[in-house]
């Protein structure tokens, strides 16, 4: 049974016989009452203690559970962003090889296209190169035939004029005799390569005498004139390029030749060309020169020393809406 300290205190004994002493046994429950009182006073303190401190244990206990809950929560977010970084690092660096990859592919390409126009280019400028080569080569081929045309034609006039002379009886002095043998027994070299060969050097062969120095028609019969006889002729006066000429051998005429121009030799101009005049250019005219105003104009009825102010207009306003203002000149 449950004993407290009240009962303690109220308890009685029987009498018996001669018994204890009443007052030493009432005074001896107080004592025990009163220790008994104090016990359960501690006990009470030690269980509010204990409660509290269970209480305690609980929250630290909670505390841990969470301290917990956050340091894996933390782990595991921790081990979330290395993934989630080591999936976008791979993701980046796939990326930039497939950038690298198209980059590259795109510099191929554009070289690929530079390199192939570079081929169309060279191609289309040797085709054009050989068609100009060609044409170059047929107008070579023009010349030398006009060429050929012209030595026929000069030939066939020497020898009429040679025929002429013989028929009139008048003999030429040897100069001319000289002359007109020369163009009777000129001869047209032609060039040495194959006409098979299609460079321009092959094309544009030819003897450099002929084309840069192509004779003119030999003078008529009707212009020599008959001269008394001074000994035998001397022999026409001709060195060949490249040869010193002889100081005792007398200079003759030779048949003249217009002056092609050495650096284009495959060019042959037209022969016997009459140089133009030289023009007069007339004087040209006076410049015109504005006169200048005088910086001073007289004064007088109709002009004023000091100017009329220009009516001041705005943007919106019609240039027929200006009206004139009167100024205190106008009044004077």
């Amino acid at each position: 049974m449950k004993l407290t300290a009240l009962d303690i205190r109220q308890k009685t004994f029987e009498k018996s016989f001669r018994g204890v002493d009443r007052d030493e046994v009432q005074a001896f429950l107080t004592t025990v009452s009163q220790q008994w009182e104090r016990l359960g006073d501690e006990n009470r303190e030690l269980r509010l203690k204990l409660e509290h401190a269970q209480q305690d244990v609980q929250k630290m206990r909670e505390v841990e559970s969470s301290l917990y809950r956050t340091l894996k929560t933390a782990e595991d977010t921790g081990h979330s962003i290395t993934e989630q970084a080591q999936r976008e690092a791979a993701l980046h660096r796939r990326e930039a090889q497939l950038q690298a990859e198209h980059a590259l592919a795109e510099a191929r390409q554009r070289a690929r296209a530079i390199v192939d126009e570079a081929y169309q280019t060279a191609e289309k400028t040797v085709a054009d190169m050989q068609r100009q080569a060609s044409g170059l080569g047929q107008e070579c081929q023009q010349l030398e035939q006009q060429f050929d045309g012209l030595v026929r034609d000069l030939q066939r006039l020497a020898a009429d004029a040679v025929a002429q002379a013989n028929k009139a009886g008048q003999r030429p002095k040897g100069g001319a005799v000289a002359i007109l043998s020369r163009a009777a027994s000129v001869k047209v070299e032609r060039p040495t390569e194959p006409a098979a060969s299609k460079t321009p050097s092959a094309m544009f062969t030819a003897s450099a005498s002929i084309l840069a120095a192509p004779p003119a028609p030999a003078s008529p019969p009707s212009a020599f004139v008959d001269r008394p006889d001074q000994g035998p002729a001397p022999a026409a006066y001709n060195p060949k390029p490249g040869q010193q000429p002889d100081p005792d051998q007398a200079p003759g005429p030779d048949i003249e030749r217009p002056n092609a121009p050495a650096e284009n030799p495959g060019i042959a101009p037209a022969p016997n060309i009459e140089q133009p005049a030289p023009s007069q250019v007339p004087d040209p005219a006076p410049p015109y020169v504005e006169p200048v105003a005088p910086d001073i104009v007289p004064v007088g009825p109709n002009r004023p020393e000091i100017g009329q102010p220009s009516p001041v207009t705005h943007p919106g306003q019609p240039m027929g809406a200006v009206v004139a203002e009167k100024s205190f000149f106008d009044e004077i």
